[in-house]
């Protein structure tokens, strides 16, 4: 899990580094601009925690940005300088959650925690054709991605015709093919075992509520 934090407080982010769980990959960035900000891959973060004034800078004013290339990207924020029409715009811009310096490491570790696999859940990466899953990414094939975008997407239950024809369009495939690519699923996407029903003569529904 890819998590950049943004800080000018090098002895905090040193800190912390050791100290987070260990499949959290933390990229540390201490120098950085309005400029540095549009060069990232916002797209392969999975996770951003920034400090809320940096020099003459307010990170919120990255925020649209950020969000224009990485839409459910959650973010965190950490600051000493929390005011109450700070904390209101950035509920506005739709900050994940805000936490006041000195961060303690419960708390820090529990906000985290909280915006990264949350349950009821499956975030997809179209370019690299992954889910998040049980805490890390898991790669599928090209067919295993259509499948599951396309079940998520819908928010209704779908016939076995309509999921083959969205998957394969214009394309005639065996009976077991779709039967085969959802076994698979299963075995990688473990939580799909509860989430995604299938009932004989209605079709498959994919279910995201969160519990």
């Amino acid at each position: 899990m890819k998590t950049i934090w943004l800080d000018s407080d090098l002895s905090l982010l040193q800190k912390y580094s050791s100290l987070l769980p260990s499949q959290i990959n933390l990229e540390i960035r201490t120098a950085f601009n309005e400029k540095e900000i549009e060069g990232i891959q916002w797209s392969q973060v999975d996770l951003l925690i920034m400090e809320l004034v940096v020099g003459k800078s307010e990170t919120l004013d990255w925020v649209p940005q950020i969000r224009a290339k990485n839409l459910s990207l959650p973010i965190l924020i950490v600051t000493a300088h929390a005011t109450k029409e700070r904390c209101i715009r950035a509920i506005n811009l739709g900050v994940n959650g805000l936490l006041e310096k000195p961060v303690t490491l419960e708390p820090l570790k529990e906000a985290i925690e909280s915006h990264l696999g949350q349950e009821g859940d499956l975030d997809l990466d179209e370019d690299r054709k992954s889910v998040f899953s049980q805490n890390r990414w898991v790669d599928l094939t090209s067919t295993e991605y259509r499948i599951l975008e396309t079940l998520k997407m819908a928010q209704k239950r779908l016939t076995r015709a309509e999921l083959q024809s969205q998957v394969w369009p214009n394309s005639s495939i065996s009976e077991n093919n779709l039967d085969t690519h959802l076994t698979n699923l299963k075995k990688k996407i473990p939580e799909l075992n509860k989430k995604l029903s299938v009932k004989r003569g209605l079709g498959y529904f994919l279910n995201l509520k969160r519990k």
